[in-house]
């Protein structure tokens, strides 16, 4: 990857080293961030500068160092060694010395429990061809409403080792020896760089990953027709392309994956939205692809348990990381269609936040995804960073998006993901995509909770995109300078809490020089309903420039409850709605931007304090809950953005 980067840069705090930052860390007293070392919780927002430090420099390289210890040890298995440069395949293959030198051994072997294939350190592995490899998989073509069923080519792929471990027992795939993790390199010509099908058990490190066709040009948005978004009139360069897949047909539960350390670049996959291609054919191209496929659509597959932590992924489109499940669903989002495994268009949700389940959606769940670099700043084909549809019990902690496009952290058909302790940051708006928000609960996204993330230099903040039905509690986050509007509420049924947030704009805002803290991007009279109700509460809203026309609060909709908030700076109203609304200097120790702490309140004179009206997620939304993958209630929060304890009665803001 020789291509440079550009790189516009926020600096928050200094940080010592990606090791720290990859972990988590205790609750503080003071407006410091917590140690990132030691967090076992959410505790806090921790600093991502050493994230962003060595996840800019990897890309920049294009090289990752190999970590040692990364891989688990063998237990009670064989090792298999290739080595691209020195190896033979008419050698054993069981040691440095004897290792193989293609990877046609590994193909063709079905690997057993606590098996490890160590590729070394230094070597490479290109795909052969010159054709773009194009849609495979079996599919559905949707015209005017009516399906076909298509049988489509069978998915080709670089490396795809068979086999399942067993619990405490995963097959392995890693490197040996020192210096840059070995690379493999799909070239466009193969549908995914590593595929593993109908398999369990496996941890992935230390390896590098691209999938970008020969003489694609990522800076220019170059669709054939239609914008890209239909299949067979996208860029010719663009494929049907993955990194990593990880896919079941007919498998029933697979569980136990382990992605970790791991370097994906680079991948020219076509971005098919879901109106035009229907759900299961859209989106479903990028760095990383858990999916369950079709099959016999009797028999259904999920995955359990996946870990993806401390991984470098960069301009891969459509997204970083993405979660599918078959649902036979076509253009029409709100019609349910067998087997309708990856959607909820049956369910619902209630006022109190209560959900009446679709009983044929079978979602992947207890998913992991942490201590990532994720971006897409350097190609305008990727649009997500994390494109989660169709899972459950999901945690999303401690990753540094630095740059993506539509969205960065999206959530579609989901239900009980934690969100929390991100920073998403600039992301720019794509061709003829509708969004570029930070975090975005999606259609039939329930039991949302997102807390202590930073997001900024963003087209919005939290889009609140529920349609059908959503459920959200939004609290103790930090959202600045956004494009458009910072909290944008979007659904038509459920319940969102959106509480103990700080709003800080120093941006000149793109619509009607109007600074949109509350504003619908739809019709307000859809959305903002009694059935659909917004709790504001406790929040911070600051304006720092002069020269904008009006802040925006849309209150005056039976479904809108705004109290206790904090209004201030030039053109920042407090509405008439909020009968107890805060219009003095808030006393913050100034932007936020300049200095993380600087949320915080900077005297003890500071009209925040002890300000709050108590937020009882019990009684606002006595339906909601979510645990994330850990399987315990996230609801009763102890501390603030900061990890410092909350008081009684509770202060207005992020930080007591």
């Amino acid at each position: 990857m020789t291509k440079p980067r550009r790189w516009t840069t926020r600096l928050l705090l200094p940080a010592a080293g990606l090791a720290m930052v990859m972990a988590q860390a205790p609750a503080v007293s003071a407006h410091t961030l917590p140690d990132p070392s030691q967090q076992t919780s959410f505790t806090g927002y921790t600093d991502k500068g050493a994230l962003r430090a060595e996840g800019r420099s990897t890309v920049d390289s294009g090289t990752l160092p190999v970590v040692k210890g990364a891989a688990p040890t063998s237990r009670r298995g064989t090792t298999y060694y290739v080595d691209s440069e020195g190896g033979k395949d008419t050698a054993g293959g069981r040691s440095p010395a004897t290792a193989w030198k293609t990877l046609t051994h590994v193909n063709a072997k079905t690997f057993r429990p606590g098996d490890r294939i160590l590729l070394k350190a230094g070597s490479s592995w290109s795909a052969e061809g010159d054709e773009v490899a194009k849609e495979a998989y079996d599919f559905t073509q949707w015209t005017n409403g009516e399906p076909t069923d298509v049988v489509g080519t069978d998915p080709t792929a670089l490396l795809a080792p068979k086999g399942s471990g067993e619990a405490g027992r995963p097959i392995v795939l890693s490197s040996y020896g020192s210096g840059a993790a070995p690379e493999l390199n799909g070239r466009g010509v193969v549908n995914d760089v590593l595929q593993l099908t109908n398999q369990s058990h496996w941890d992935i490190s230390n390896i590098e990953i691209s999938n970008v066709t020969d003489g694609f040009d990522p800076s220019t948005f170059e669709p054939g027709a239609n914008d890209g978004k239909l299949p067979g009139e996208e860029n010719p360069k663009t494929g049907d392309l993955r990194g990593i897949h990880v896919q079941a047909q007919n498998a029933g539960t697979l569980t136990d994956f382990a992605i970790h350390h791991v370097f994906i670049h680079d991948v020219s996959g076509v971005m098919w939205s879901v109106g035009n291609s229907g759900l299961d054919r859209s989106k479903r191209t990028g760095g990383i692809l858990f999916e369950g496929l079709k099959g016999d659509a009797q028999t259904v597959s999920q995955f359990s348990d996946i870990t993806v932590r401390d991984n470098v992924m960069a301009d891969t489109a459509f997204a970083n990381v993405v979660f599918k499940q078959f649902s036979g669903m076509g253009t029409n989002r709100y019609k349910d269609v067998e087997p309708g495994w990856g959607d909820r268009a049956a369910g619902k949700a209630a006022a109190d936040g209560t959900v009446t389940e679709d009983p044929d959606w079978r979602p992947h769940h207890d998913i992991d995804i942490s201590g990532n670099y994720l971006t897409n700043r350097h190609t305008q084909y990727g649009w997500d960073a994390l494109y989660l549809t169709s899972v459950q019990r999901a945690t999303v902690e401690n990753n540094l998006i630095d740059g993506a496009g539509v969205s960065g952290i999206e959530m579609f058909y989901s239900d009980n993901v934690v969100v929390q302790n991100n920073e998403v940051a600039e992301l720019e708006t794509r061709v003829n995509a509708a969004d570029s928000n930070g975090i975005d609960p999606d259609r039939g996204a329930t039991n949302i909770l997102v807390q202590g993330n930073y997001v900024h230099d963003s087209g919005e903040g939290i889009l609140l995109c529920g349609f059908g039905f959503g459920t959200s509690v939004v609290r103790y986050n930090i959202i600045q300078d956004v494009d458009r509007n910072y909290v944008n509420p979007h659904g038509d049924s459920g319940v969102n809490v959106v509480h103990n947030n700080l709003m800080y704009n120093t941006r000149q805002p793109l619509k009607d020089n109007t600074v949109g803290y509350f504003e619908s991007s739809g019709s307000a009279g859809t959305y903002l309903t009694a059935k659909n109700p917004h709790h504001v509460l406790n929040n911070v809203f600051v304006n720092a420039r002069t020269d904008i026309a009006a802040a925006r609060f849309r209150t005056a909709y039976p479904g809108v409850l705004f109290s206790n908030n904090a209004y201030y700076g030039p053109q920042v109203l407090a509405p008439d709605a909020d009968a107890d609304a805060i219009t003095e200097d808030p006393q913050l120790g100034g932007n936020p931007a300049d200095d993380i702490t600087n949320a915080a309140p900077a005297s003890s004179s500071s009209p925040l304090l002890a300000a709050g009206v108590p937020v009882d997620l019990s009684i606002l939304a006595a339906g909601f809950d979510a645990t994330g993958h850990t399987h315990t209630s996230q609801l009763a929060l102890n501390v603030d953005f900061f990890g410092s304890h909350l008081t009684t009665p509770p202060s207005v803001g992020p930080a007591t």
